[in-house]
C-alpha cells in the first residue's frame, strides 16, 4: 500500500520566514508524519509529529520556551491513523526518524516495541546540551531506552527491508542525519525538511532570514534541494508544506 500522510498539528507563521521574498501575509503550515503498512512487517511509522509531550504536562524549561515560541495547534496523532487501519502503539514494527528535531521525535515513548531507525545519534549525542536545544533538539522526548532500540542507518544498507520497497536518501543540511525515503513503486519521495515548502525547492527559493539559523549546513541544504529537483518524475511529500 501507498504511505499515509497526516497532519498531528500546524504551526501559523508568516510565508516570507519559510520562502525567500514571501509575502507578509501568514501561512499555516502543516506538521506531518506518515504510516506505512510493510506487507511482511506490518505498520511502520515516519516519524512521530508533535504531540501532547511538548505542548503540555512536566517538560524542561527549554522545551516549555520552545512550544510557547512555536505555538503548535495538535491535530490527528499516530494513534487516530493506526486505529483506523486496524491497528495500535504496540503493532508498530519501527519508527523511521528523518531527524531528533522536536516535531519529528515527541511521540516515541507511545510506541514501545518499536525499532528505531535513524541517523546522526552519535554527533548529537556528541554535543553539549545548549547546542542540540538552540537546534531544536530535546532529548528529554526520546525513549529512555531509546539507545537499546536503535538501530543506526549508517550501519544499514540503503535498501531498509531488502526487498526494493523502501530505499533511504541521504539529504543533509537542514539537521544532523537528516534522512528522506523513497518508495520505488509508488515514485514518491518523502523528503521531511529539506526545505518548509515545496515552492522553495521547485524555484529555489530557499528562506533567507530568521529561518536559515536553522540550518545544520546550509551548502548541503542546497545540495539537497538539488538533488531533489532531479527527481522531478516522483511525488515528493514536505513535512511542512501549508495546509489547504
Amino acid at each position: 500500500m501507498k504511505p499515509v500522510f497526516a497532519n498531528s498539528a500546524t504551526v501559523t507563521v508568516p510565508e516570507r520566514l519559510v520562502l525567500k521574498n514571501g509575502r507578509r501575509d501568514k501561512v499555516t503550515l502543516g506538521v506531518r508524519f506518515g504510516v506505512w503498512v510493510h506487507p511482511k512487517h506490518g505498520p511502520i511509522l515516519i516519524d512521530t509529529g508533535y504531540g501532547p509531550e511538548v505542548t503540555s504536562g512536566r517538560r524542561s524549561l527549554p522545551l516549555t520556551l520552545y512550544a510557547a515560541a512555536i505555538r503548535p495547534k495538535l491535530a490527528d496523532q499516530p494513534e487516530t491513523i493506526l486505529a483506523q487501519m486496524g491497528y495500535g502503539p504496540d503493532d508498530v514494527h519501527a519508527v523511521f526518524i528523518t531527524h531528533f528535531h522536536a516535531d519529528h521525535i515527541s511521540g516515541l515513548r507511545r510506541f514501545p516495541k518499536a525499532r528505531l531507525l535513524a541517523a546522526g545519534w552519535p554527533e548529537l549525542k556528541a554535543q553539549s546540551t545548549w547546542q542540540r536545544v538552540r537546534h531544536g533538539i530535546f532529548t528529554e522526548l526520546l525513549p529512555d531506552d531509546f539507545t537499546q532500540r536503535l538501530t543506526p542507518l549508517e550501519v544499514m544498507d540503503r535498501d531498509i527491508f531488502g526487498d526494493g520497497s523502501l530505499i533511504t536518501l541521504d539529504l543533509p543540511g537542514h539537521a544532523v542525519g537528516h534522512t528522506g525515503l523513497i518508495w520505488p513503486e509508488h515514485k514518491l519521495v518523502y523528503a521531511a525538511d529539506a526545505q518548509w515548502l515545496t515552492k522553495a525547492v521547485v524555484e529555489d527559493r530557499p528562506p533567507s532570514g530568521a529561518a536559515r539559523l536553522v540550518y545544520h549546513n546550509e551548502a548541503e541544504m542546497r545540495a539537497s534541494m538539488a538533488k531533489l529537483r532531479e527527481l522531478n518524475d516522483h511525488e515528493i511529500v514536505f513535512c511542512h508544506d501549508p495546509i489547504d
